[in-house]
């Protein structure tokens, strides 16, 4: 039975169409991903079919009764809510059930025989209703999630502005799954989480007994949820019934059948139109010439398949350094006097390759921002050649999404000129209305890629990238992976992915 039903779906920005009539079903307990390269409009499409935005034409239709969980509803969360009543407040419900029972058991002396056997058969009532939705699990449900998501060392009583970027979306994350949902919509859910986290989430999804669509580019964790691959092609969404190794092959041998039927179809609109041509005018066969463009006319056009674009990544070289780019001498970090490390003492050489590892909140960020001056140290001290400089991508970027690409180039760049912009933006794939569009409208790998190149203008000898893959696709990845290759500085880098960084990198630091 299909809980969702998506019909004849348009939908796009200003004069660029994203979705061409797409239709597609997501049936009861069926584990689905949405795949598709950056900018095609996967999260624009999960948007749609939660209601946050408004479809062109089409429709979107849930099943009655049907109760679905999307990942981005944190955008919702009161910041200064305590992690301990954000996860519990999943079972609000119970929690005032079984206060109106308790109550219902302290004051039962106040009433007489007859009123205290009513109420005694309501208190039973709650307190089966309370066994039958597991309520005296909840304490083992909540810990298993938060175990299972790396969040059991974080005290449950801080808030969460509080928490690093990776913590907070594991408390999301976290928060979707106890709901249980019918359905499970997330974005994006591997970011931030550790190898053996993103198995945990692996291994539940798989046994989930609801339903899910998921988007995500990392392709081991959609290898291992993946049953039905939902994939947006040329402004349509085409479903792959079977896991994501079969999409793959099957994708490939698709596109095949779609440029062959493509090039023979234009091959015959071609040859029509010159006959048509010829014996409009023609009394003998003005006749058929007609009936032939009426045929055209009726002919359903089939797509131009459209070739993933590659983009160009180059971090420009400044100036050779000394042996030494920075020193850092029993360096402590955190915050309010708490240090999250021991005492840190490393020097990195010149062309020196650093990768720092480590758990979610252990404190890697924090270093990368103590010694960028973001964040004081407690203790120590760092020193950089005096010849270094710094290009520097951050894990979460205080942005006025409000801008668009263009804008936000010039706020770094107010001199520059429109055309340079253009050009600076072009090699990223932000190019037509992506160029015009407000960062809130664009994907998070398309703002992703806006920032990668404002660091392209920027000549530098030392790269700091503080999980620079996030949002992106695979191919983004593999062009990025090339252009740190081919960079002549040195290089920090911070990445939760699996073997992104292994063949990168001189040096693995581990916290």
């Amino acid at each position: 039975m299909a809980i969702l039903e998506v019909r004849n779906l348009k939908f796009g920005y200003q004069n660029e169409e994203l979705y061409n009539s797409v239709s597609f079903d997501i049936y009861s307990g069926e584990h689905a991903t949405l795949v598709g390269p950056n900018g095609v409009g996967k999260s624009t499409l999960m948007k749609l079919i939660v209601g946050k935005l408004t479809p062109d034409s089409g429709t979107i239709s849930w099943l009655n009764g049907v109760n679905y969980s999307y990942l981005d509803q944190q955008l919702e969360v009161k910041k200064d809510m305590k992690i301990k009543e954000y996860l519990y407040g999943v079972y609000s419900d119970l929690f005032e059930r079984e206060e109106k029972m308790n109550e219902i058991y302290n004051t039962l002396m106040n009433y007489s025989d007859d009123l205290q056997t009513t109420l005694l058969e309501r208190a039973e009532s709650i307190r089966e209703y309370l066994e039958l939705h597991d309520f005296y699990n909840i304490e083992t449900e909540i810990n298993n999630v938060i175990v299972g998501l790396g969040l059991n060392n974080i005290d449950l009583n801080r808030t969460l502005s509080n928490l690093s970027g990776g913590e907070k979306a594991k408390v999301y994350l976290s928060k979707l799954l106890l709901e249980k949902p019918d359905c499970i919509l997330m974005d994006e859910p591997t970011n931030f989480l550790d190898k053996e986290h993103v198995a945990w989430l692996t291994n539940y999804l798989s046994n989930f007994s609801g339903a899910f669509l998921v988007i995500s580019h990392d392709k081991e964790f959609l290898k291992g949820i993946a049953k039905v691959v939902l994939s947006l092609e040329n402004s349509k969404v085409e479903r792959y019934k079977g896991d994501y190794n079969f999409y793959l092959k099957e994708k490939d041998v698709r596109l095949e059948k779609q440029k062959e039927a493509y090039i023979r179809q234009q091959s015959f609109i071609k040859k029509t139109e010159m006959f048509i041509e010829k014996n409009i005018v023609r009394a003998s066969t003005t006749r058929q010439a007609k009936s032939r463009r009426k045929m055209l006319e009726k002919l359903e056009r089939i797509e131009k398949p459209k070739d993933e674009y590659r983009v160009r990544i180059n971090f420009p070289f400044s100036r050779n350094l000394g042996d030494e780019v920075l020193k850092l001498k029993d360096l402590e970090v955190g915050y309010n006097g708490i240090a999250l490390l021991p005492k840190i003492n490393y020097t990195i050489k010149r062309n020196e390759r650093v990768e720092i590892i480590g758990k979610n909140g252990i404190g890697k960020t924090t270093l990368i921002k103590t010694i960028l001056g973001e964040i004081k140290p407690i203790s120590g001290s760092f020193s950089f050649n005096p010849s270094v400089d710094i290009n520097y991508f951050s894990q979460e970027e205080d942005i006025n999404l409000n801008l668009n690409a263009v804008e936000y180039i010039r706020s770094f760049y107010p001199l520059m000129s429109l055309e340079d912009v253009l050009k600076t933006l072009a090699p990223l794939g932000i190019r037509g209305d992506l160029r015009i569009k407000p960062l809130k409208e664009l994907s998070g790998g398309e703002v992703s890629r806006v920032r990668l190149s404002l660091m392209t203008l920027k000549k530098s000898n030392l790269l700091i990238l503080d999980e620079p893959t996030n949002h992106l696709d695979q191919l983004t990845k593999e062009v990025l992976h090339e252009a740190i290759m081919d960079f002549d500085g040195s290089v920090i880098i911070v990445s939760h992915e699996k073997g992104f960084a292994e063949s990168l990198v001189d040096t693995i630091i581990k916290f």
